[in-house]
């Protein structure tokens, strides 16, 4: 029966925390490929698993190396990234559409997200799995090819969502920034395409940036003092340069 087969898939990907199609045709030889790519692609929609190229990851590994990747870098910072992410919540009304960037800051803004009828959209793994932790809010995954080194949704298919919502405030978040020039930038091209596609689609834009990340220099700009609405930064930010920033049309708080 479908059922026995799709809770045979299901125990045998929380068993090996993550499996090919070849290894599960292996394991499952009297299931056809293609039979086998239809229920992963069932499993995933029930929250069960993460589709990923050629195969497939449970919820439970993706939550273990999240929280591994986590910690090593929510340890630099977290007193000003707590406070950054406090201030952020006086910006996000109740019921809205919220894309979520992302990192360990709006990680953080995750967490602090009441528990209300938000509609949350992320390409980080990390972050639904922490707003799925509320009951409220509805939570839409980006689709497309998982990162291994941040856990985040990039691709064709991830544009090709974006395209279809409408973003009432992104809070997104920047690996550095150079005042000089006004650029926030990331550490890769595929990143980049997300973020601006998300910056264009949004009302809002808010950018969280900690002091840690000024003058920090990473390869790709995905955004300039022109794309953005709020900069929430934290009480170590340079005072002469939050002045500068604001008078550049910017709510910096």
């Amino acid at each position: 029966m479908k059922s026995d087969r799709i809770n045979q898939i299901q125990e045998l990907v929380e068993k090996y925390g993550k499996v090919s199609y070849d290894e599960l045709h292996g394991l499952l030889p009297h299931v056809s490929q293609m039979t086998l790519r239809r229920d992963v692609a069932f499993l995933e929609e029930q929250g069960v698993l993460v589709r990923i190229p050629n195969g497939a990851v449970s919820m439970e590994e993706i939550q273990k190396k999240t929280e591994e990747q986590f910690i090593k870098r929510v340890g630099r910072n977290v007193l000003e990234k707590k406070e950054i992410a406090e201030k952020t919540m006086s910006i996000i009304k109740p019921k809205s559409c919220i894309f979520i960037d992302g990192g360990s800051t709006t990680l953080y803004f995750a967490k602090d997200l009441p528990d209300d009828s938000y509609y949350v959209v992320t390409n980080a793994l990390s972050i639904a799995i922490e707003v799925l932790r509320n009951s409220l809010p509805t939570v839409a995954l980006l689709g497309g090819d998982v990162t291994r080194n941040n856990l985040v949704t990039i691709g064709q298919s991830s544009l090709e969502f974006l395209d279809k919502i409408n973003i009432e405030v992104a809070v997104m978040t920047s690996t550095g920034f150079l005042p000089k020039t006004g650029s926030f930038t990331c550490g890769s091209q595929p990143e980049v395409e997300i973020k601006s596609a998300v910056i264009k689609k949004a009302s809002k834009v808010v950018m969280l940036l900690d002091s840690s990340k000024v003058n920090v220099n990473t390869p790709y700009t995905f955004a300039n003092y022109d794309d953005i609405d709020y900069l929430v930064v934290d009480s170590n930010f340079p005072s002469e340069l939050r002045e500068e920033i604001k008078n550049k049309n910017i709510m910096v708080i």
